[in-house]
């Protein structure tokens, strides 16, 4: 018999692909350990999702709270990163 899953939330996709549920397509940001320690296998090595980029769109400066700003900071630094490794 055959079986399917459908899950909308990341986490939870890895949790199930980690958890032997089967092939599953998850950011490659957040499987770099676990394909380094082999828990995980990338199947297609030569085919990467098409870049985008990430786009943060909020409020003008007088009306963004100070959280909003930490936040996009955090994406800037986290994407200055996965692009230099």
């Amino acid at each position: 018999m055959r079986q399917s899953m459908a899950i909308s939330a990341t986490p939870a996709v890895l949790a199930a692909a980690l958890a032997g549920a089967g092939a599953s397509v998850v950011p490659d940001f957040l499987v770099k350990d676990e394909l380094a320690s082999g828990r995980l296998v990338q199947l297609f090595a030569d085919w990467e999702l098409p870049g985008g980029g990430i786009y943060a769109v909020y409020p003008a400066a007088r009306h963004r709270p100070s959280k909003v700003r930490v936040f996009v900071d955090m994406l800037q630094v986290a994407e200055r990163q996965r692009n230099a490794g």
